[in-house]
Formats: structure tokens, C-alpha cells, sequence
């Protein structure tokens, strides 16, 4: 047979054929809620058989079974129930969700479970609980959802996403994403752009994939939960879940929503006035005269000539206020009354210019940001038979973001199809399409391309893009490299193109009532395309005339899996049994072609180049795995669980190649016992447990053999040399779980939740390990350290009101991970800085015993009140006092006689969030907290905003200029303007690092459901119309800017977080 999917989806849209015995008859009935609300999508299966059915839009059902058979009705969030026939041929059954939490139906590894019957620890958030989010990616959606999960933003540019972190963190080299599961198959994550990070933040993957096609999300936390998942799990998984058909009529619905970021509606910087900024740049230049030996009239002459100057001159930067700045051109004109140092300072706006410059500054903000505007259209059709299931959809999402270079745009598709053939063949299909374009800005401390940073530190309002007296524009650059960002938007451009396409085709065989057999096969790939062009008038192409760089990426993974599902119930006794094998292949193709001496300012492409360079690399690996899971209850009331994989990885040599991942789990339903049935207060009580081992690959393809890099010329022959040192035993690293908890439900179910201890030891983790020069490189990896993470994570639920208008739950989730060094190679510390900035970020110290983000770097003991300097405390081991004695400690005011030590902890004491769900009538209104509670932030971007006078264009900070000390605020507490002690604020100290606590309003929901009796006039089903509002409060001791950081706890010149107002309406008919 030549096309046998085709010819199998034809005898699909045929029709499958069902056998009903004489002793069927014909069941009908309405599944409901518990305020009457029907439910779409239920499935009602026959126990021990393979028919089932599910409701349609309406709630309604009809299926043929034994007179005395067992239904079972169930929905995923929903709690199932199990309904003798009797003979009867209406059944109407009312679902519960929420107030019995511990009998909802779960996505779990390889299959779903009920959470009274799973032994792992697992948390399942609903479509319904971010559908109203207005965000590119969905981990975004999911802050303060998960107890336990940290979700932190890297950046607020359009199209960027989120990181996640599982209970803490378990690698120092190796990745510490979880891993994403769709559908039931691995899938590719993380940035898939060369230019991430160089011409703006990120291009994470996942970003293609559409929110509104999200059915569920599972987030699997212990060995218990995710050990089937063996090498790739030690940080937790995500399992996605995308949307089904429900049974009825086709379903068409379609959703549009606009929301608007306005540029003022961020928390970041808040800038000095113009005369403040400056009254301080004057001061500064007077100082620097003066350390040169000048005399107070002197030094106020050549500040002012500088000020005053027409031209600006190279010497003013770095360090060096003495020269010229520049004012002069944009038409300004400086005096002072008196000769000191901290003088108000007269500022004239000329006019005898073309352009009047009386009175008025410039507003770079206006310039280069922008509302911005998202926009998002969904559409679906979906539907489902007895026999078919499909779900279709089409999407686009627009993206403006606030920076006028910032554009997102996402085009996508999917068709899930599971179609019945016969009664024991079932054929799935899902397919997805995504394209997207990304332009955008460095998030990083990079002057030509982070417009964020420009504004705040570099574009003085007293600039302007023009000549104040000829009204030319200026294209040279001030001082560290302000620039006319006007003029240069025109001489560059930049972006990337992502196309993802992944087809999942999967057979399910029934063999026996008990026993069915699964095979998937998944191809999953992500090509993209960047492109980065710079004019031969930008500074940047200036010395190549003219450059432009084209860069392709390939990304295939390929998944393969066969599992075998056994379930049995025998009187009290049920068992599962699962058996698999799965293979995977990942494959990464990379080629960059460079073109310099471009031959005019038309012509963007390689092709038309002068001079060209090129790369191309490739390179994969593979894994091989057998998987197996024992399961075993006893009257729902005792538990057990087993399960085993063995993975085989292409990334670790032959001798060490395959490892062995393992799980037991048991649980004790507490509530079934009759000394716990009786008591009033306690309707529900379960006691579980769980360890086992996870594992972790290398990141790098090739550590374990070494290998040759080509290239390099010897004697004008082709010739290559050693790239890597080698290490043939490089293995696993390897997680040890233990995890204890204790579900509940109180007081007819009105209190419910967990609490849960966890204790995660990951071993044999991989440093770079010094070796012997003469091998040819300094260091080579090895399985030497390890982490431990411990901590409880408790989550809270509560129906507070439940009645037929009103209806109120409020749910609190809150934890705690404390992780910490435990082992290094011969205790030697690491120093190391935070990877995200590339901009004189954060410096931390892995060391035994202590954090495993520990800021690094000098104690600043604050502002000597007495003169203005900066003082530092010495924490010097032989215990010498320093200089003077400052609040009891050691200090000086030369910070080369200070030591470095640990200056705090970026990781928080308490962290999670608060949700509440309001309900009355037709009206709905959620909101949805995010908090963290303890540790610290480290504000590298304050060491600009807050210069003391290094880079003297920087100082646009108001605390900065509120705060500074000075003979009129001797109560300053930061150090007097200085153009002497100019390094001082360029060191990594403490003087940087803020309480990082704060709880903000993440989103706010309100919801309004049309009316039925409306609806039907205009042939409409069902229409909602809501608002949402995102970032709208924050409560912070951090008052710089967004207290929202990194994974790392730091914050620099990434676009910040803004007030987002988002209105929809959703309808279906």
C-alpha cells in the first residue's frame, strides 16, 4: 500500500462500525457543573470495555451499554464518578471541580491519572486560568500558578519569554530548564536565534507556540512524577496539552483582543530634572579642575568653557571629564553667579539660530518609544463523533513593542484529528505551523543597540538630532558613544524569521479491554533565519563600507515511542502496567555568510558583497530508552508505585553511556480509614511519598572524545588543531529526590490542599577542572560537584462562597528552597558572573557550605557623612582594622585595601502567589498575584543612572540627585559627586544589592458572559467581552525600577516590565 496514512484517514471519515449485543440498550443524559452549568467534552466510557463517548456543547450524551455496566464519567479538572447502569436509560450527572481536589484527572507522564490514585507530586493549571493573558508565550501566564515553580522575565520586549525554574536549581554548567512535553512528546526549547543576545534578548522557541490552542498544563515536580522521562527530567517536566474537539455540532470560535502598553507605564529610573542633571555635571567638572591644581575661578571658567563649547572632544569620556561637551551645538549657553563647586547653574536656550532653542529641551523618549500594541485573533472550528475528533484553528498575533525597532508578528496553525477505525484501531494526527518575525534591541549594556540605555544615560535632554544654528543633523557620537538614534534607524536593520512545523501521527491499538498499545512518531522542526545589515554611514559598517551578515539555523528532532498500557481491577486489587521504548534524534545545522564592502546603501544582501566570509557547522546526538512503570492500589486506599528507564545518550562515551533512572512511590488515603471517616471536620486526608533519581546530559555534543577543528594553515596547507580536552568519563549528572506530603480537604471540603517537603541532592555535577598547560588547554570538565535544594511548598484552596448567584475561591501557594553548595574539586571556590548581561553584571562565588547564588564582591559601608567619600569596610582574614574604625567595623576609603567576600543571597526566603476567582452572575472578576519574599537584587544599571562621576554623561537619576551628599545635604547617604575617586562606583559591591521582596497585581480579569436569551437572536452560542490589566500594582522596598529580575537575580538594561490593558471578546456559534 502505497499511501497508507491517507487510506486510514479515508476509512477514518467512513465511519467506525460498533457490535451491540442483545443485551445493550440505549443510555442518554446531561453532564453538568454544580451550579448547572452543562459541560462540553466529558467522556463517558463503559468500565472494562472500549466503548465511550463524550458530551457535546450542550452537555448532552448518548451511548449504548450493558444494562448492569459501569459508566465512568470523567474530565480532565474534574472529578470522575463511576454510575451502575441499573438499567436505566437516562443518567444525569453533576461533576465537581475544586472542592475535592484530590480526585481530579491529571496529565502525567505517558498517559493521565487520577490524583487520588498518583504518588508523584503534580500541578495542573487550566486554559481557563491564563486565557485572558495577554502574552506570546505562555510561561509568562503561569507566575504565582505552581507552588514550587519560579517564573522570572528576562526582558519586557515584544516577543520575549519567561524562564522556569523547578525547585531550585541542580546544575552549574548544565541546563536547568525543565523539559517541555506537547502532547506526549519531547519537543525543542529554548533560544533558536544567533543574534539572542546581540541585537536583542531572546528568540525562545516556545514562542510559536500559540496560548490559546493550550488545553492544560501539568508541571511535574519529584522523581516520582517525572522519572519516566529518565536523563531530561532532573529540573522538573511541563506537559502541554493542546485542545480536542468536544462531542456535538462543529464548534466555531473566534477571539480578538487589543492591548495597549503606553511608554509611561513602567516602573524604571525615574529621571532628574533637567537643571539637576546639570547643577551635578557641573560640580563634577569643577571637582576635576580643582584635584588638577586649579583654583576655584579657574575651575569655574574652564567648566563653563566646556560646558559652552560647540564641539565635543574624545578626551570626555571614560573617566576623563576634561575637555569639551558639546552643548554649545545643540544651542545652550551656561553662567554661574559665583565660582563653587555646587552652584546653581543658568541655562539659556539661544535663538539666533535656525531652530529656537529658548525654553525648550528635547524628549528622546518621544522619539524612540511608542505605545505599544498587542493584538491577537484566534479562530477554531473543532467538533467530535463517536468515531472522529478534530480540533482546527488559525492565529495571528501582533506585537508592537515600545521601542520603535521592537515588532513581534506570529502567524500560526493546528489540526488535532483522532479518528476511530473499527473498534480497536484509533488513528491520531496532530500538526502545528508557526511562523514568526522578531525585530528588536539589545537588552544588554550595549550602546548602539539598547535604545532603553541611550535614553536613560547617554541622550541628554540639552541634545538635539540637529544643529541648533544650521540645522544639520549629527552624526558623530558623544562621549562613551551617545549617538543621534534618529539618524541611525535608517542606516541599519535587523531581524529574525522562525518557521516551525511539527507533525505528530500516532496509531492506537485495543487490543483487550485491558490492554492497549501506543505508537508515536513526531517530527519537530525549527528553521531560522537572521539578518543584521549595518549602512556604510553607521558607525558600525563605517570601516567595512557597508556590512551585512546572513545567519540560517536548522533545529530537527526526531521522537519515536511504543508504550503498552495494562490495567486490570480484580475485587479490590488494581494494577497498571506500562512498558516502552523510545528513541529521539536531534539534529542542528548552522551557516553565517558575512558580506563587507557593500556597493551602495540599496543593495542589503551577501550577494552583492565585495568581500565575503563564511561558516557552517553541524552537529546532533541521539538517545535510545527503555521505559517500564508498575502501579498498584488496593480499595483506593493503599498505594504503590514503581518505575524504571534506561537511557543510552550519543553525548558520553561508550563506557558510561547508559544510566538507569528509577522511582518508587506510596500513599495512604488517611480519609478512608474509619478512625478518620467519623470525623467531622476532615473530609479528606492522603499521606504520600516518593524518591527517586533523575539524570542530567552534558550541554556540549562532543566533551567526551576529542576532537579537531579545521581551518587553521600550516606553510600555506590546510591544517587543524586540537579543540577540546577530552574527558571519555564524563557521565550523568545525576538528582536524588525525596519528597513527602500530605493532601487534605476540611470542613465539607471548604479548606483544601498540600503540603509538601522536598529534598533534591543532584550529584556528580560537571566543572571545568584545572589541568596541566602542557596538554594544551588550561582545564577540562568533570563530574565533581555537588547542590543540594530543600525546602516545603504549601498550597491553599477554599471555596469561601458557593450559591446560586455568588460564587468566590481563593487559592494560596507559597515556597520555600534553600540551596546551597555542598561540594566542590578540592574545595576550591568558583567565581563566576551572571551570563545574561554581558554588562558588568553581578559577580558570585560558588563555595561549600554556602548559596548557590551568593553575590560576590566589596562591602560598602556607606557615605562617610562627615566628607562625602565612599568608605568600605576591609574584612581583612588576619583581622587588621583597616584605615579608621566606621560603625564598629575595619574601613577605608580606598577600596584596593578592601577584600571581597559574600555580600548576600539572590535566592528568596518565601516565594509564590495568591488567586482569586469572584463569580456573580454573568459577571466574573480573577485576580492573580505574584510575590517574593527575601533575598537580594543586584542593580547593575544603578551603577550608570547613579555614576559618581566616571561616565559624567550617566548621572540622570532623581535619587541619584536627591540623595547625593553635599555641603547643602550633608544627610546624603550616597557619596558626593566626585571627578577624583572615579572607579569607586564601578566596583561590584554591595552598595548595588536591594531587598528583592515584593508582591504585585500580575492580572486583573473582569468578564462579562452575555446572556443566552440574547445570544440566540443573532445565532450566537455563547459571547464574553473582558478587560485585563497586567502589572498594574507593585509594592516594593526596591524603588529604582522594576523589583521583577532574572534568574540570577540581577537586573541591568533589559526592557523593563510595563502596564499592559488588555480588552477582548470571545465568542462561538
Amino acid at each position: 500500500m502505497k499511501h497508507p496514512i491517507l487510506t486510514m484517514m479515508c476509512l477514518a471519515a467512513c465511519g467506525g462500525m460498533q457490535v451491540v449485543n442483545a443485551q445493550q440498550i440505549p443510555i442518554a443524559g446531561k453532564v453538568t457543573d454544580q451550579n448547572g452549568a452543562p459541560l462540553a467534552g466529558v467522556t463517558i466510557s463503559v468500565k472494562g470495555t472500549n466503548v465511550a463517548a463524550s458530551t457535546n456543547s450542550s452537555g448532552l450524551f448518548s451511548i449504548n451499554a450493558d444494562q448492569n455496566a459501569t459508566l465512568i464519567i470523567s474530565s480532565v479538572g474534574y472529578i470522575s464518578q463511576e454510575i451502575t447502569v441499573s438499567g436505566r436509560k437516562t443518567i444525569n450527572v453533576t461533576l465537581s471541580s475544586g472542592d475535592e481536589e484530590l480526585d481530579e484527572v491529571i496529565v502525567v507522564a505517558y498517559g493521565t491519572a487520577k490524583r487520588s490514585t498518583f504518588t508523584g507530586s503534580a500541578a495542573t493549571v487550566k486554559s481557563d486560568e491564563i486565557k485572558d493573558v495577554p502574552t506570546t508565550s505562555f510561561e509568562d501566564a503561569l507566575r504565582g500558578k505552581v507552588a514550587g515553580m519560579n517564573v522570572t522575565s528576562t526582558s519586557g520586549q515584544a516577543g520575549s519569554t519567561s524562564s522556569i525554574r523547578i525547585r531550585g536549581i541542580g546544575s552549574m554548567n548544565a541546563s536547568n530548564e525543565p523539559l517541555y512535553v506537547i502532547d506526549g512528546v519531547p519537543v525543542v526549547s529554548g533560544d533558536v536565534s544567533q543574534m539572542s543576545g546581540y541585537t536583542y534578548n531572546t528568540n525562545n522557541v516556545m514562542s510559536t507556540l500559540n496560548p490559546n490552542d493550550i488545553e492544560s498544563i501539568t508541571v511535574l515536580k519529584d522523581a516520582a512524577a517525572s522519572s519516566l522521562y529518565g536523563s531530561r527530567a532532573a529540573n522538573g517536566v511541563v506537559i502541554i496539552t493542546t485542545k480536542k474537539g468536544k462531542t456535538g455540532a462543529a464548534k466555531i470560535n473566534f477571539k480578538s483582543s487589543l492591548a495597549l502598553s503606553p511608554s509611561w507605564a513602567t516602573d524604571n529610573y525615574k529621571p532628574a530634572s533637567v537643571q539637576e542633571q546639570v547643577n551635578i555635571l557641573y560640580s563634577l567638572l569643577y571637582d576635576s579642575r580643582i584635584a588638577a591644581g586649579r583654583t576655584p575661578e579657574q575651575a569655574n571658567e574652564q567648566t563653563l568653557m566646556r560646558l559652552n563649547s560647540r564641539n565635543w572632544s574624545p578626551g570626555a569620556s571614560y573617566g576623563n571629564p576634561v575637555t569639551s561637551y558639546g552643548f554649545g551645538m545643540h544651542g545652550y549657553e551656561f553662567s554661574t553667579e559665583g565660582t563653587s563647586m555646587f552652584e546653581n547653574v543658568t541655562i539659556k536656550g539661544k535663538t539666533d539660530g535656525v531652530e529656537n532653542r529658548d525654553g525648550k529641551y528635547f524628549d528622546w523618549n518621544d522619539v524612540l518609544f511608542r505605545t505599544g500594541k498587542y493584538n491577537v485573533n484566534d479562530l477554531s472550528v473543532s467538533g467530535a463523533t463517536e468515531t472522529t475528533n478534530y480540533f482546527s484553528s488559525l492565529g495571528y498575533t501582533s506585537d508592537k513593542g515600545r521601542s520603535v525597532l521592537n515588532d513581534y508578528e506570529r502567524f500560526n496553525g493546528r489540526i488535532n484529528l483522532t479518528q476511530k477505525i473499527g473498534s480497536l484501531l484509533e488513528f491520531g494526527a496532530n500538526l502545528s505551523l508557526a511562523n514568526t518575525n522578531l525585530s528588536g534591541v539589545n537588552d544588554t549594556r550595549n550602546t548602539s543597540t539598547n535604545y532603553l540605555y541611550q535614553v536613560s544615560n547617554l541622550l541628554w535632554p540639552l541634545y538635539w538630532p540637529t544643529d541648533y544654528k544650521t540645522g544639520d543633523t549629527w552624526t558623530n557620537r558623544y562621549a562613551s558613544y551617545a549617538q543621534n538614534v534618529p539618524y541611525y534607524n535608517n542606516e541599519w536593520e535587523n531581524g529574525t524569521g522562525t518557521r516551525r512545523i511539527s507533525a505528530t501521527p500516532s496509531l492506537l491499538l485495543k487490543l483487550l479491554p485491558e490492554l492497549s498499545v501506543k505508537t508515536i512518531f513526531s517530527f519537530d522542526e525549527t528553521n531560522s533565519k537572521d539578518h543584521l545589515y549595518y549602512s556604510a554611514n553607521h558607525y558600525t559598517g563605517a570601516t567595512d563600507k557597508g556590512v551585512v551578515h546572513e545567519m540560517v539555523t536548522n533545529y530537527r528532532k526526531l521522537v519515536s515511542s511504543t508504550t503498552a498500557n495494562y490495567t486490570k481491577s480484580v475485587d479490590l486489587h488494581n494494577i497498571g502496567l506500562l512498558v516502552g521504548w523510545e528513541a529521539e534524534k536531534n539534529n542542528t545545522d548552522f551557516v553565517r555568510a558575512t558580506g563587507r564592502d557593500l556597493p551602495n546603501s540599496t543593495l542589503h544582501t551577501v550577494a552583492t558583497a565585495g568581500k565575503l566570509e563564511s561558516q557552517a557547522y553541524s552537529w546532533g546526538n541521539t538517545i535510545l530508552s527503555g521505559l517500564s512503570r508498575a502501579e498498584y492500589n488496593f480499595d483506593e486506599k493503599y498505594f504503590a508505585s514503581a518505575s524504571f528507564r534506561r537511557d543510552g545518550s550519543s553525548k558520553l562515551g561508550p563506557a558510561v553511556r547508559w544510566g538507569n533512572f528509577w522511582s518508587v512511590g506510596g500513599a495512604w488515603n488517611i480519609g478512608k480509614e474509619s478512625f478518620i471517616a467519623n470525623v467531622p471536620a476532615i473530609d479528606a486526608l492522603r499521606l504520600r511519598a516518593s524518591y527517586g533519581i533523575n539524570g542530567t546530559l552534558p550541554n556540549e555534543n562532543n566533551a567526551w572524545r576529542e576532537l579537531i577543528t579545521y581551518g587553521s594553515k600550516y606553510m600555506e596547507n590546510p591544517g587543524g588543531s586540537l579543540a577540546n580536552s577530552a574527558n571519555p568519563n564524563l557521565t550523568w549528572e545525576t538528582n536524588y529526590n525525596t519528597t513527602v506530603a500530605l493532601e487534605f480537604g476540611l470542613f465539607k471540603n471548604k479548606l483544601f490542599g498540600t503540603l509538601e517537603y522536598f529534598n533534591r541532592d543532584s550529584k556528580d555535577l560537571i566543572q571545568n577542572v584545572p589541568q596541566s598547560t602542557v596538554t594544551g588547554f588550561s582545564s577540562t570538565v568533570q563530574n565533581i560537584g555537588q547542590i543540594n535544594n530543600k525546602g516545603v511548598e504549601i498550597t491553599l484552596g477554599s471555596d469561601i462562597i458557593k450559591s446560586e448567584d455568588w460564587n468566590w475561591t481563593l487559592s494560596v501557594n507559597a515556597a520555600t528552597t534553600n540551596s546551597k553548595i555542598v561540594k566542590l574539586n578540592n574545595k576550591e571556590n568558583i567565581i563566576w558572573s551572571d551570563p545574561t548581561g554581558g554588562d558588568g553584571r553581578a559577580t558570585y562565588i560558588y563555595q561549600e557550605g554556602e548559596s548557590y547564588l551568593s553575590f560576590y564582591g566589596l562591602e560598602w559601608a556607606g557615605t562617610d557623612l562627615t566628607n562625602g567619600r565612599n568608605v568600605w569596610f576591609v574584612n581583612d582574614n588576619n583581622n587588621q582594622d583597616g584605615d579608621f574604625m566606621f560603625n564598629g567595623k575595619g574601613a577605608t576609603y580606598d577600596y584596593t585595601k578592601a577584600n571581597r567576600v559574600i555580600i548576600g543571597s539572590g535566592i528568596p526566603k518565601l516565594y509564590g502567589g495568591i488567586n482569586s476567582n469572584l463569580d456573580y452572575k454573568k459577571f466574573s472578576l480573577g485576580l492573580n498575584f505574584n510575590y517574593r519574599i527575601g533575598g537580594k537584587l543586584y542593580d547593575s544599571a544603578n551603577k550608570d543612572v547613579a555614576d559618581d562621576g566616571y561616565y559624567w554623561e550617566r548621572m540622570h537619576s532623581q535619587i541619584f540627585a536627591d540623595e547625593t551628599w553635599s555641603p547643602n545635604n550633608t544627610a546624603g547617604p550616597l557619596p558626593m559627586v566626585s571627578g577624583r575617586d572615579l572607579e569607586d562606583v564601578n566596583q561590584r559591591s554591595s552598595r548595588h544589592l536591594y531587598d528583592a521582596s515584593f508582591i504585585r497585581l500580575k492580572n486583573i480579569s473582569l468578564a462579562y458572559t452575555v446572556p443566552t436569551e440574547f445570544l440566540r437572536s443573532i445565532r450566537v452560542s455563547n459571547a464574553r467581552v473582558y478587560f485585563n490589566g497586567t502589572n498594574l500594582l507593585t509594592f516594593s522596598k526596591f524603588k529604582n525600577a522594576d523589583p521583577e529580575v532574572n534568574q540570577f537575580s540581577t537586573r541591568g538594561w533589559e526592557t523593563p516590565l510595563s502596564k499592559i490593558y488588555t480588552f477582548g471578546i470571545d465568542f462561538s456559534f
